[in-house]
C-alpha cells in the first residue's frame, strides 16, 4: 500500500474564495501561525504541516512525466528538446506561439499540453473575426463620418436661412421706419405750411 500525499493548504482554504475554495490559482500554502491553531501543534485529523521528510525523491524530482522539462521561449528553445526532455510552451505572444506551433508539427516535437493544429485552427478564427470587426468598424467610422457633414451641411444651411430671414426682417424694418419718416416729415411740412 502506498502512502498518498498530503495535501499543503493555507489554514481555512477550505472556507474562503479568497484562500482557493473553488479557486485553484489562489490555492497556496501559509505557515501556520497563532498560539492556539490546532495545525501548528500538530493535532489529529487537522491539514498537514510542511515538515522535513515530505520531498519527492532526488531521482524522480524535477521531471515531468519521468523527463527533464525545457521552457519554451522561441525556436532555439525547441532544439534543446531530445528524446529525454519534454517541453512546455512559455507565457509568450501568439506570433512567436504561431511560429513555435508551426515548427513542432513539421519535426513532430513532443511539447505538453499544447496541441498545435487547434492553436493554430482557433488562430485563424480569431484572425478572421479580427478582420471582420476591423472591416465593420471601417464602415461604421464612414457612416459616421457621412451623418456629421450631413449635419454640418444642414447646420450652415439653417443658420444661412435664419440670417437671410434677419436681413429681411431688418430691410422690411427699416422701410417701416423710412415710412414712418416720410409722413412725420410730411405732417411737418404741412404743419410748417399751415403756419405760413
Amino acid at each position: 500500500m502506498t502512502k498518498l500525499k498530503p495535501i499543503f493548504r493555507q489554514v481555512s482554504a477550505h472556507n474562503y474564495s479568497k484562500l482557493g475554495l473553488r479557486r485553484k490559482k489562489k490555492l497556496k500554502y501559509r505557515r501556520p501561525g497563532g498560539g492556539d491553531n490546532k495545525i501548528r501543534l500538530n493535532r489529529a485529523g487537522r491539514l498537514r504541516k510542511v515538515k522535513i521528510g515530505f520531498k519527492n525523491q532526488s531521482s524522480t524530482r524535477n521531471l515531468l512525466n519521468g523527463k527533464n522539462v525545457v521552457m519554451v521561449y522561441n525556436l532555439k528553445d525547441l532544439k534543446k528538446i531530445g528524446k529525454d526532455n519534454i517541453g512546455i510552451i512559455a507565457k509568450i505572444g501568439n506570433k512567436n506561439k504561431k511560429i513555435i506551433a508551426e515548427e513542432v508539427i513539421k519535426q513532430k516535437i513532443n511539447i505538453y499540453k499544447f496541441n498545435p493544429e487547434n492553436f493554430l485552427r482557433n488562430l485563424e478564427e480569431k484572425m478572421k473575426l479580427s478582420k471582420k470587426s476591423k472591416e465593420r468598424r471601417i464602415v461604421e467610422k464612414m457612416n459616421r463620418d457621412k451623418k456629421s457633414k450631413e449635419k454640418e451641411e444642414k447646420n450652415k444651411l439653417e443658420e444661412k436661412d435664419k440670417d437671410h430671414t434677419k436681413l429681411e426682417k431688418k430691410v422690411e424694418n427699416k422701410n417701416a421706419n423710412e415710412e414712418v419718416l416720410n409722413e412725420d416729415e410730411k405732417k411737418i411740412k404741412e404743419a410748417k405750411i399751415e403756419e405760413k
